[in-house]
């Protein structure tokens, strides 16, 4: 894995640790396919009636475009947790995260290392 030339920020702000690019990058993408994600659930929950959304693949392949119908209680379920994203199956990567939901359109992962703490800073809930 390359190695980034600079530093992220730890868990608790103060700490800093070296993270490599590959896992910036797909922290970074990973992000913004949440935020599309935000904005097609605001979408929805504006009509009345509407049960399922389909949302983007939140994989860290920034070539993905997959589209997954989810129930928008199941993905209120999953943004509870910031470290946690809804993807294709197949597409997990078990150096990322870990998967610990199973449906048969999509799973749900949890960040985890680095890769959690970028999750998490770049929540936009928070």
């Amino acid at each position: 894995m390359e190695e980034r030339a600079g530093y992220a920020r730890g868990c608790g702000g103060s700490n800093l640790e070296r993270v490599s690019l590959w896992e910036e990058r797909a922290g970074r993408n990973e992000a913004l396919f949440r935020e599309v994600n935000e904005r097609i659930e605001e979408l929805h929950a504006a009509r009345s009636g509407e049960e399922i959304a389909e949302f983007v693949c939140e994989c860290a392949d920034d070539a993905c475009s997959e589209r997954i119908p989810v129930p928008l209680r199941v993905y209120e379920q999953v943004r509870s947790d910031p470290r946690r994203f809804i993807i294709h199956p197949g597409h997990q990567r078990s150096e990322l995260e870990q998967v610990v939901e199973t449906a048969e359109r999509f799973l749900v992962v949890e960040k985890h290392g680095a890769a959690g703490r970028v999750a998490a800073a770049t929540d936009p809930r928070q």
